[in-house]
């Protein structure tokens, strides 16, 4: 009991943090503030210090497993974070997974999106309010902005106006100027090009299709760059109809043809381009014969930089996908089975014309999610098909009378487009609030 008491009465032992209590409360208020600037300073010091211990390597690898927005935010604790999104060898290691696909109903302007398994439900509920002001088509999607044009009565853009590249998970947006066409031009396919691992800047490739005597058609090709918001002259023209899907990857654009088995390649321009650098390259597996199939002819998709195709064998049961290691080599990545896949034991028919059809389409795939989506043409299904499981899913809030975009994956992007920030020459920014709430 006295030894309690003596303990009790003793004072706080030196460094403790009793006895720093007391001395704080001996001290003026400057005096505390000043005490606590220096404590601040330490602590700061000491989480430099802590930072500066791990590699960037490593800082890198810890950042790129994390969601998007999460890795927007964090680029604000130090500087050297911040640069890893710039610097060209650490922003490929840096991975935007898809997050789900675009669709709209027939009966609804509105655009929705189907979330893909395991993504990030905070993107979902800022993508769940998505709704333009005005009845729009989405005309192209790349790497989270979106190309939309007020609908149309014939199958084609015929003009250049009031057409705009958005970005839904930042509600800005930026108008394109209009363009001149020729007298002949019937038909304008517009391409959107945007990958933030390659640059900050998008480009917009319009094909202008003009009519033959001979039953064909005439493309030339100009760009909108968004460096400077101008049109190009014609960079680039041909006989040969391409106007099939599309993919851009650092800074290379990848485009079907209409019915031959084959991609467009076209290096994306500086500004003061005069001729677009183009080859084309065969796609693997059987080309696409329309006397014979009535189907699409396989997808391609970017994936990890690379770009991939995927398509049926000849009797549906098994499905490849490829990717492009060399400028024009390709190699197998995985050959699926879909026997099980829908329950039916043949995959492959025959239409009233006696044209072979498959019984479901690729719509889309991630090999870094090991996902495809497909669409069964039987029951009119849309599901995601597990590479690692081999096992099929179906996507439940995508209704049956609703247009999927195809192939088009949307990847949410966080970052700044310098387009959307540039001021015109009244003053006024060209950038604004698009989307409203429901």
């Amino acid at each position: 009991m006295a030894i309690s008491a003596v303990a009790a009465a003793s004072p706080p032992p030196p460094g403790s943090q009793a006895l720093c209590l007391e001395k704080m409360k001996l001290l003026s208020d400057a005096e505390r503030g000043r005490v606590y600037c220096c404590t601040q300073r330490d602590m700061e010091t000491k989480l430099e210090v802590s930072m500066s211990s791990l590699t960037d390597d490593l800082i890198v690898e810890i950042l790129s497993r994390l969601p998007v927005k999460s890795f927007c935010r964090f680029q604000c604790v130090c500087k050297s974070w911040l640069a890893f999104s710039s610097d060209p060898h650490y922003r490929q290691k840096l991975s935007r997974t898809p997050f789900g696909f675009l669709y709209q109903t027939y009966d609804d302007a509105s655009f929705h999106l189907a979330r893909l398994p395991s993504s990030d439900r905070e993107i979902y509920t800022i993508l769940g309010f998505v709704r333009p002001e005005c009845p729009l088509d989405l005309v192209d999607c790349s790497n989270g902005l979106l190309l939309c044009y007020p609908p149309d009565d014939k199958p084609y853009i015929t003009v250049i106006s009031d057409a705009f590249v958005c970005n839904p998970a930042t509600q800005e947006w930026m108008a394109l100027p209009k363009t001149v066409l020729g007298p002949a031009v019937t038909e304008n396919d517009l391409i959107l090009c945007f990958d933030p691992l390659w640059s900050q800047h998008f480009y917009v490739f319009n094909f202008q299709r003009t009519p033959t005597s001979v039953d064909g058609y005439s493309t030339e090709v100009k760009v909108f760059f968004s460096e400077d918001s101008t049109w190009s002259c014609c960079l680039w023209e041909t006989e040969d109809l391409f106007c099939g899907d599309s993919c851009f990857i650092n800074g290379v654009l990848y485009v079907r043809h209409f019915w031959d088995h084959e991609l467009l390649v076209l290096n994306a321009p500086e500004v003061c381009t005069q001729w677009l650098n183009d080859r084309i390259i065969q796609l693997p597996g059987f080309p696409y014969v329309p006397e014979t199939f009535n189907c699409f002819d396989g997808c391609i998709c970017p994936s990890s930089g690379v770009l991939c195709y995927a398509q049926q064998e000849l009797d549906g049961y098994m499905l490849r996908i490829w990717s492009l290691e060399d400028p024009d080599r390709w190699v197998v990545k995985h050959r699926l089975s879909m026997v099980n896949v829908f329950g039916r034991d043949m995959l492959l028919r025959a239409n009233e014309e006696g044209l072979w059809y498959f019984d479901y389409d690729i719509q889309a795939f991630d090999l870094e999610r090991e996902l495809v989506i497909l669409v069964d043409r039987i029951d009119d299904r849309k599901g995601s098909f597990s590479i690692s499981a081999g096992k099929g899913s179906q996507i439940q809030n995508i209704p049956s009378n609703s247009k999927i975009y195809h192939r088009r994956f949307y990847v949410p992007y966080y970052g700044k487009i310098p387009a959307f920030f540039r001021r015109d020459d009244d003053g006024l920014f060209r950038f604004g609030a698009l989307w409203g709430s429901v």
